[in-house]
């Protein structure tokens, strides 16, 4: 690469960085005019300070890049002269160069996932709001209406005598968990105090730790939450008091479960454009990314009324107002919960099969299916997978538990088996297998005993098709292999040599990805 290449890359280098950096610090300027505003609530302060802390850290960002990048150009090496063809060959590459540092500079901002400047929760929960009532979705309270109420006139009265939002979430948390049949010995749906446990995300970057929201409630199934102490209230006595020992506080145990939730719920002293931003951002944030539900529900509320609010594809639909006290107001919530198949596919299996589902069971999944932990009726830990019935799964489930026996007989110390009778199939839902061990991770294993066994089954003519280390679990110390759909058995004979070759590449390169392993 000639001396003039090399800097006209730099010279791109600096500019492209220039340029971003730039657009950033106009992001901060906009931002600063927003703070200057005397008609920002505490709130809008917040979230404004919250943007300008970001796009400080976003410029950092970019200016340690653009010196990576100067630090990676090569020197030139000394050339008297570049005869033509050179020029247009450089001229060519440094127009490659010049989208290649582009994209990258690119790269950078939108791997942040944000979208600065935004609205304050005020202004964009008012606008909104008149979005949503010229277009007729919005529902006002229906003073007429037949049925029972939420609370009776008494109730709503001690309701707003309340002080905190903690305390109007106490006094709740038995009639709404009575009106969703939560927190009870049989039933398998909780209600989630998450007030002061962080775990909704607002960024889809894998490497981002920003779970920096807490919605005060949330209702679920109880295999998908991490259960977590009650937070310290001791400086309010009032509060204390209101708490019963059924009462559940948590968070949800996986990102990947967000779109199984039934119904998302928090508490403002009163309801105003603010609280009402804050909750259809809640929505936003809740479908972003893979994994992500297209419908989310969600019950803003405060001491004298709630509201039923629904997003789609992250945008405000709909919203019906209620009072705790209206006629009927009771039926109207208990209706707006969500339930997903796959929940309801947990729950039937569960019945006929006499399992009870654990807390935080989520054990995996993947685009074939999910894995829960549940216990039979002696304590026992078994895992139970469940598929949709959707692109043959259903089949392919059938097509597993067949090769599983039939691989389980030959190396019973080997692979994971499958209890007897355990196939179920849920018309216009999908399926369930029971699988007779939960292993821990395959972390607890050397990388020997997870090659020696994958020979081992190849010695018995068994290729498993899918040798990633995630398929390996760790049984009493020992290596077993799981999901056994794409796997290939030689009965008598035959060789497993191209198969076992390709089984070796995958676990090899599954093993170098890991983050478990040197």
């Amino acid at each position: 690469m000639s001396s003039s290449t090399t800097s006209s890359i730099e010279q791109e280098i600096e500019l492209g960085g220039n340029a971003m950096i730039e657009r950033v610090k106009r992001d901060i300027e906009v931002v600063n005019e927003y703070l200057k505003s005397p008609k920002n609530s505490d709130d809008d302060n917040a979230f404004y300070q919250h943007q300008k802390s970001q796009l400080r850290q976003e410029e950092s960002q970019l200016r340690r890049l653009k010196l990576l990048l100067m630090q990676r150009t090569p020197p030139p090496p000394p050339t008297p002269s570049i005869p033509v063809k050179q020029q247009v060959a450089n001229t060519l590459f440094l127009e490659e160069m010049r989208k290649e540092i582009a994209a990258i500079f690119q790269e950078a901002l939108t791997k942040t996932n944000r979208a600065t400047p935004q609205k304050s929760p005020s202004s964009f929960g008012a606008g909104e709001l008149r979005r949503l009532e010229r277009l007729g979705h919005v529902h006002s309270p229906d003073e007429e209406g037949k049925g029972e109420a939420v609370l009776t006139n008494e109730q709503a009265r001690s309701l707003l005598q309340l002080e905190t939002e903690h305390q109007m979430v106490a006094f709740l948390t038995p009639f709404l968990a009575a009106l969703f049949q939560c927190n009870g010995a049989s039933s398998n749906r909780v209600l989630v105090n998450s007030e002061a446990y962080k775990w909704l995300k607002t960024s889809n970057d894998e490497n981002s730790a920003a779970y920096n929201q807490n919605p005060d409630m949330f209702i679920c199934h109880k295999s998908i939450y991490k259960k977590r102490d009650p937070f310290d209230a001791r400086e309010d006595d009032k509060l204390l008091q209101m708490r019963r020992s059924t009462d559940v506080f948590g968070q949800l145990s996986n990102w990947d479960l967000r779109r199984f939730l039934y119904l998302v719920l928090d508490a403002k002293k009163d309801i105003d454009d603010s609280a009402f931003g804050q909750t259809i951002n809640y929505g936003a944030h809740l479908s972003l990314g893979e994994n992500s539900p297209i419908t989310v529900r969600l019950v803003l509320f405060d001491r004298e009324s709630f509201w039923l609010v629904q997003t789609v594809k992250g945008t405000a639909s709909s919203v019906r107002k209620c009072r705790w006290v209206d006629g009927g107001s009771k039926s109207r919530l208990e209706k707006f919960m969500l339930q997903d198949p796959v929940i309801e596919i947990l729950d039937k299996a569960c019945f006929e099969l006499g399992l009870v589902p654990e807390v935080d069971g989520y054990l995996g999944g993947g685009a074939f299916g999910l894995v829960f932990k549940v216990c039979d009726q002696n304590g026992a830990a078994l895992a139970l997978k469940i598929v949709l019935d959707v692109h043959d799964k259903v089949a392919e489930l059938q097509r597993q538990m067949a090769i599983t026996n039939e691989a389980q007989r030959k190396c019973p110390h080997l692979i994971v088996g499958v209890e007897e009778n355990s196939f179920r199939k849920f018309d216009k839902l999908g399926a369930v297998l029971l699988f007779s061990e939960v292993g821990n991770h395959y972390s607890s294993l050397s990388k020997k005993a997870i090659f020696d066994s994958l020979q081992e089954l190849h010695d018995n003519n068994i290729a498993h098709g899918s040798a990633r280390v995630d398929n390996v679990v760790c049984v009493n110390g020992e290596a077993k292999w799981i999901d056994l759909q794409r796997a290939y058995i030689w009965n008598t004979g035959g060789s497993v040599s191209e198969l076992g070759k390709r089984d070796y590449r995958d676990l090899m390169e599954s093993i170098k990805r890991s983050q478990y392993f040197d």
